[in-house]
């Protein structure tokens, strides 16, 4: 049975990369409900981890709670944006128009209320999104394939690197290239990579789809070769960057895979 497919817009906007920074586990839950519910990525950081976030999240929109605001708060800010390339925004366990004025003078890219509507906060997200999307275009990517190796499960990077993929995260791939541009559903990429449906407040997918797409990035691949299409599922950008190689014998393999990468 072939993938469900869908209208594809013709230039795909990229869904937002979220991040949430000392939220409480309540907060946490309902943000990324309402903001997974229209397309967005959504992830947690331990409080104080900010000195992983170049590695893990080189940009992207960050989701500050403040509780309240301090003498420091500026200096975190100015670390979470790490120069630009995330947007910051303030949520206030406390509102106030002193504190709200406070956090922007701290350097927030906006400040709002952590009881904010849900629609407001969805707003306010894709504006500091639009925002850093255009200020920081992410670069090309390099020229060659990404070569896809059934027999060992992982990929080849256009410089010869492999990556290894779990089971789940294969079938994944296959199954958004078997699409070839068309958006594939949450519930059918559960059932094909995870063997089951999904529940209404099911992540599971959206957290296999987040680790496909860092180890797609090892491999050579822009940060937007995974999109999400809003309620209708996910999408490979751009599927001629993958060449699949058939399964070869042992002695076979290396060679195949350079002469795939030199093509």
């Amino acid at each position: 049975m072939a993938p469900a497919r869908f209208p594809v817009p013709p230039q795909p906007r990229p869904s937002p990369r979220v991040l949430l920074v000392g939220h409480p586990a309540a907060l946490a839950a309902r943000v990324t409900a309402v903001l997974g519910a229209e397309g967005a990525e959504v992830e947690g950081a331990a409080d104080g981890a900010e000195g992983l976030l170049p590695e893990r999240f080189p940009s992207g929109v960050v989701l500050l709670h403040a509780t309240p605001l301090h003498p420091a708060t500026a200096e975190r800010i100015a670390l979470l944006s790490g120069g630009g390339a995330r947007g910051v925004i303030v949520l206030l366990a406390e509102d106030s128009e002193a504190a709200r004025v406070a956090g922007l003078d701290a350097g927030a890219d906006d400040v709002l209320s952590a009881a904010a509507a849900d629609a407001e906060l969805v707003a306010r997200v894709r504006a500091v999104h639009r925002r850093i999307v255009r200020a920081f275009p992410l670069p090309q990517e390099p020229a060659g394939p990404i070569v896809l190796e059934s027999a060992l499960r992982s990929l080849v990077s256009p410089q010869g690197v492999r990556t290894a993929l779990s089971e789940a995260e294969f079938t994944a791939l296959e199954t958004l290239l078997d699409a070839d541009g068309a958006p594939v559903s949450r519930d059918w990429l559960g059932r094909a990579a995870l063997k089951r449906p999904l529940h209404s407040d099911d992540r599971s997918v959206d957290q296999l789809v987040l680790k496909l797409r860092r180890k797609l990035v090892a491999a050579g691949a822009s940060e937007r070769i995974i999109l999400s299409a809003r309620r209708q599922g996910y999408l490979i950008a751009d599927p001629s960057r993958f060449v699949n190689v058939a399964p070869l014998p042992e002695a076979g393999r290396t060679s195949r895979s350079m002469a795939a990468l030199s093509a």
